[in-house]
């Protein structure tokens, strides 16, 4: 039986050709030779791409990379960070490394809201993770909230970090961040290479941000040198001159979002709209035992939530057509005999019954 992987929403549309094209090229004429350590081309293709200086780029192994380069730089051990509930556990990680301080705030209907988060954004907290649009829920934060964050946060004295790993998936009218970098504002925005553009085995993200801050995470990065390898460096510069590419992504994935839309409604099981390449799933089952015996008995893989503090929850990364009707098929042929006492009202009983991750979160 072969593995579905829908928990870790990588795309199955794979990289741009020329991005492969750019890796393999790099890999046969200079796989003997470190990378450069700046990233200077790559950070000036990013420039272009979104519209701002090379000052106001960093990249990284990944954005959790730079979470942590954040974190460490921008709060420093014993520094305050604040941070939604139920959430991308990479903030939280971040901090315990670096000995900050966590403040949460709850989400309200499985959205961020902006007034719970500018209510607790007191004068000690240092940086401010907004994870738009949201993992795991799919919801986007409106621009008008993100901006009344942004200013909130610029009163108090702390650092906005917009996470924004999934905006490929949205059209332009949802973002804000870019924008704000460009106007000077003191925001940063964390973008990534491994969802939308498919190249998660390569490991690189990149951050737009105020040249002070930037300024920050590169003294902090130069104590990792060459973390960001040459093929990636080659093929992300290679995937931004992909014209098209992510256009065409966003529209198969909202086409599988409606198709999972469209299975889950007809089994009669609840979901939470998503604008992003996974959905929320409500199953009224204890999801610990629904994951293992999808992925025990059918081979589908997808991330049980209550490691997220969800219970009840699974989130399901949108894969192809055929994959989407497997994982629907997969999972009526799991609840249908599922015996009552392991039905679970995940508000009601908090009890922690997690089946553990074979890997990180993500």
């Amino acid at each position: 039986m072969d593995l579905l992987r829908l928990h870790c929403n990588e795309s199955p549309y794979g990289p741009p050709i020329p991005a492969v094209a750019a890796a393999v090229d790099e890999l046969n004429t200079s796989g003997a030779s470190y990378p450069d350590s700046e990233c200077a081309d790559l950070r000036k293709h990013i420039a272009r791409h979104v519209g701002t200086s090379y000052d106001t780029v960093a990249v990284g192994n990944g954005t959790d990379e730079l979470l942590f380069l954040m974190t460490l730089t921008c709060a420093g051990p014993g520094g305050n960070v604040l941070v939604t509930d139920s959430t991308f556990p990479g903030y939280v990680n971040s901090a315990a490394a670096v000995g900050a301080v966590v403040h949460t705030v709850p989400m309200v209907d499985n959205r961020i809201s902006a007034s719970a988060v500018i209510a607790a954004m007191g004068p000690d907290i240092k940086v401010v993770y907004i994870c738009n649009p949201h993992n795991p829920t799919g919801t986007l934060l409106p621009p008008a909230d993100v901006e009344r964050i942004v200013n909130a946060a610029a009163e108090a004295g702390a650092i906005p970090v917009l996470d924004e790993a999934y905006m490929e998936f949205v059209s332009s009218e949802g973002e804000y961040g870019i924008d704000a970098v460009k106007a000077g504002r003191r925001v940063v925005v964390l973008r990534t290479f491994s969802k939308a553009w498919g190249m998660a085995s390569l490991r690189i993200g990149y951050a737009v941000a105020h040249p002070e801050i930037i300024g920050r995470l590169e003294r902090g990065r130069r104590a990792l040198p060459f973390g960001v390898n040459r093929l990636a460096q080659s093929a992300a510069a290679a995937a931004l001159g992909s014209e098209g590419f992510i256009e065409r992504v966003r529209h198969r994935t909202s086409e599988a979002r409606e198709r999972l839309y469209r299975g889950l409604e007809a089994a009669g099981i609840e979901y939470v709209p998503s604008v992003t390449n996974f959905v929320l799933v409500h199953v009224a089952y204890d999801s610990s035992v629904v994951a293992q015996r999808l992925a025990d008995d059918h081979g589908v893989v997808v991330r049980d939530l209550e490691q997220f503090g969800m219970p009840g929850y699974l989130r399901v990364t949108l894969g192809t057509g055929q994959q989407v009707d497997r994982f629907c098929s997969a999972l009526v042929s799991v609840l249908s005999p599922l015996p009552e006492e392991i039905r679970r009202d995940p508000v009601n009983d908090p009890s922690d019954v997690a089946v553990p991750a074979a890997e990180p979160a993500s």
